[in-house]
């Protein structure tokens, strides 16, 4: 089936001004951030550098392809730096920051539509374990290190440049993209057009309560794949689209697998009985911890991969011996408090996990249901 890939190739050679903004529009720039401009694009807001010329200075770049995260965004860069629609769009305000004290991984840039609207672009989650840690780190700390980021960063990209804005993300980077217009000024959010969140985790009902979210949730759209997980992470008080990929389970989370038709994603009806199943089975893990038991076992887990001294899970696998044989030595001097904390949340989950898999999977439920009454049967039965 197709995907952006068809689509630029369809429709790349038009610009907005003959085919307006579409949902695949910010799909593919949306994406872009993932793309490492380190000392190519400006930092500076007022300060731009167009994608034809990025994309040749990275591919001149000695070994860029170890810093690219998904191979597709590599495709992705070619076409866009040679479609008409895309290759002369300004890229401004690119950051990049891991912080390890913070637990921080932020990273996000600009892309100038025309003078007067502009798309940020928020990076999802890299392959830095930081940026991992971060992540779990949703369901013991709010709001996070790059949430906060996001929200300044909005703040002064608005100062420094005039007219509309669009923000959006793939996975953390919906998160951000929604956070950031959510806790802005009423000033800032009447300059902001619309907010894409494709495949981006919610929020907890305390942010969606707030004045700030309610006051722009007509203006989000999010997107997940029918077996979606991270982004049925936490709530979603706006309306989603369910839309097709061609992958399975976790992989559905490559927006190279969404299928499109012309200039729109292709859309469901539903959500798949896996969706549910993670769905429903992180939602009673979480509810079965305390905050304080979610911090340890998240400063715990990441603290036996923090020592195996890998910055990156790419680095991880390239030295799996090694860091295997560290992470149990690890295990074998962690203190007996911590390692039982991390076992017994293991095995938690693994329970929340088997409870729910028969009841999301009406057939195995029913086929349960079906044997015990047979069970119950036999020992009933009088022998003659």
């Amino acid at each position: 089936m197709a995907n952006i890939f068809d689509y630029l190739n369809w429709r790349g050679d038009l610009s907005l001004k003959q085919d307006k903004f579409n949902n695949l529009d910010a799909l593919i720039l949306s994406r872009l951030s993932y793309l490492p401009f380190d000392n190519i694009v400006p930092e500076e807001f007022d300060k731009g550098i167009s994608i034809f010329d990025a994309a040749d200075k990275l591919f001149e770049t000695e070994n860029y392809q170890k810093n690219i995260l998904w191979k597709g965004d590599v495709e992705l860069l070619e076409h866009t730096s040679r479609s008409p629609r895309f290759k002369d769009m300004l890229l401004s305000g690119y950051v990049n920051i891991i912080e390890s004290e913070q637990q921080m991984q932020f990273s996000a840039l600009i892309i100038e539509l025309d003078k007067d609207k502009h798309f940020i672009s928020f990076r999802g989650t890299d392959n830095s374990i930081i940026g991992w840690q971060e992540d779990l780190n949703m369901y013991c700390m709010f709001p996070l290190p790059s949430q906060k980021k996001s929200a300044e960063y909005l703040t002064q990209a608005m100062q420094t440049l005039n007219g509309s804005f669009i923000l959006g993300g793939h996975s953390k980077g919906g998160n951000l993209a929604v956070y950031a217009a959510a806790v802005s000024t009423p000033d800032t959010q009447k300059r902001i057009v619309s907010i894409f969140s494709h495949d981006g985790p919610g929020f907890t009902e305390e942010v969606i309560n707030s004045r700030g979210f309610q006051t722009i949730k007509n203006k989000i759209h999010t997107y997940v794949p029918q077996s979606s997980i991270f982004g049925m992470i936490f709530e979603h008080d706006e309306d989603y689209t369910i839309i097709k990929s061609n992958q399975r389970g976790f992989f559905q989370h490559d927006i190279y697998s969404w299928e499109v038709m012309q200039r729109n994603l292709i859309e469901l009806n539903r959500m798949t009985n896996t969706s549910q199943f993670f769905d429903h089975t992180l939602k009673q893990f979480v509810a079965s911890l305390s905050i304080e038991q979610r911090r340890d076992f998240v400063e715990g887990i990441f603290s036996l991969l923090k020592n195996t001294e890998n910055d990156t899970f790419d680095e991880l696998l390239e030295n799996f011996v090694k860091s295997s044989g560290a992470i149990l030595k690890n295990i074998k001097n962690m203190d007996s408090k911590t390692r039982k904390l991390i076992l017994s949340t293991l095995l938690n989950f693994i329970k929340c996990a088997k409870n729910n898999f028969c009841d999301i999977n009406p057939l195995r439920k029913e086929n349960r249901i079906v044997k015990k009454q047979n069970k119950n049967a036999c020992k009933n039965k009088k022998v003659t």
